[in-house]
């Protein structure tokens, strides 16, 4: 069984993904470790390295949870048996990536902070996922087009911080297929 969970930055993919695999017993992979070779997330992988990691992986893990979306670097890479689109409301959304930031690298938001440029970049990125189109792989849109061109069941979840009601949701999606 192949699950694969989308969604915007902070809309707690990783937190539904962790879970689910503690429930069900299948690997978590995360996009995050195919793309970012290091928690400073400021020079991304090569596509090619990306891909061969990916492959390595799936090889050794022939059932697994996929946690973010990867279809940008590497369309056509598995064929998921179930694809869940993680939504949250957006000012919480964007209120958890700033602490998230703000665990991760401290008071980024002082301007002499070497990572405070990065981190404004991506949360003005991040506040665009509902507004940008189909050119943009992190958006609703192109999520939407992806659950819509999809032969596997879909299914749009509201993570509104219920974590154990939000995987109690997504373990009953999997008992139907």
């Amino acid at each position: 069984m192949i699950v694969h969970i989308i969604g915007a930055s902070g809309s707690g993919k990783s937190t539904l993904g962790k879970a689910l695999s503690e429930k069900t017993g299948l690997p978590l992979l995360s996009s995050d470790h195919y793309l970012w070779p290091d928690s400073e997330f400021k020079t991304p992988r090569p596509v090619s390295r990306r891909v061969l990691m990916l492959k390595k992986d799936m090889e050794e893990n022939p059932s697994f949870i996929l946690e973010g979306g990867i279809s940008w670097f590497a369309p056509n890479a598995f064929s998921p048996d179930l694809i869940i689109l993680l939504r949250c409301e957006n000012t919480l959304r964007l209120r958890r990536l700033c602490e998230r930031e703000t665990m991760r690298y401290g008071n980024w938001q002082d301007p002499s902070h070497p990572h405070h440029q990065l981190t404004r970049e991506f949360l003005s990125w991040c506040s665009l996922y509902e507004k940008a189109g189909y050119d943009e792989p992190n958006s609703l849109c192109s999520h939407m087009r992806l659950l819509s061109q999809s032969s596997c069941p879909c299914v749009i979840l509201q993570n509104s911080g219920d974590i154990p009601s939000l995987v109690k949701k997504a373990l009953a999606c999997l008992e139907l297929i």
